[in-house]
Formats: C-alpha cells, structure tokens, sequence
C-alpha cells in the first residue's frame, strides 16, 4: 500500500486481508497461561536481538569478494560464465537474507507486541485463560 494512501475503502481493504492473521495469532497466545506467556515474550525477546545477523551477512559479502578479489579472479575470470554466475547467485543470496529479515522482524514484533497487550490486559482486569 502506499505510504499516502488515504481513501478509507482501500485501506479498509488493506487492512482486512491481514486482519485473519493477526486474529488467529492473537488467539493462540490467549489460550496460554501467564507463565507460558512469559517464556514466550523471553523467547522473542531473544529472538529480535538475534535479527542484526541477517543485515550482517548482507553488508559484509561485498567487502569479501573486494578483499579476495585478486584471488577470485583466478578462479572466476572476468570473460567466463561462472564469474556471472557467482555475482548473480551473492546477489540473490543478498536479497533473499533482506527479504527474510524484515519478514522475521515484522512477526517477532507482531508476536511480543500481542503478548505484552494480553499479559497487560490480564494485569489489570486479573482474569486468566479458560482452560
């Protein structure tokens, strides 16, 4: 969608196609003991400070291939299909590795923003899951 969007019928509809997700999320994490709930926000705690490596595989395989470029060059001529075929795959390698972060980071946030709402909620009205 795009950032100035404005008419209410299309980010209705943007908003809708998602909303399925995020309920079915949310259900699973209200089913789920305080205690459970609690491991769960440490386990995505850990798990969103584990997300700078992807960034970091990304960032870094440029300054590789100019770092041992000379010795590259030996194995991957400039002429020759295979250079080309190293280039294309790193880059697709790239791309996939930034694609996948921002979608994990997207979830972890997702998931530790709907436990902190619930263990919240539950904190202030001091109701418990229906076991």
């Amino acid at each position: 969608m795009n950032s100035r969007e404005s008419r209410p019928r299309v980010m209705d509809a943007y908003y809708k196609s998602r909303e399925g997700l995020i309920r079915k999320v949310e259900r699973y994490y209200r089913r789920k003991s305080d205690e459970e709930l609690k491991w769960i926000k440490a386990e995505l705690t850990r798990r969103e400070k584990m997300l700078g490596n992807i960034p970091l595989l990304a960032s870094t395989t440029p300054i590789v291939f100019l770092i041992f470029g000379s010795q590259l060059n030996k194995y991957f001529p400039h002429d020759g299909w295979e250079w080309l075929m190293a280039v294309t795959l790193s880059v697709s390698v790239i791309v996939w590795s930034i694609n996948h972060h921002f979608r994990c980071k997207g979830r972890v946030g997702l998931d530790l923003f709907l436990v902190d709402e619930i263990l919240k909620e539950r904190s202030q009205t001091g109701t418990t899951p229906v076991k």
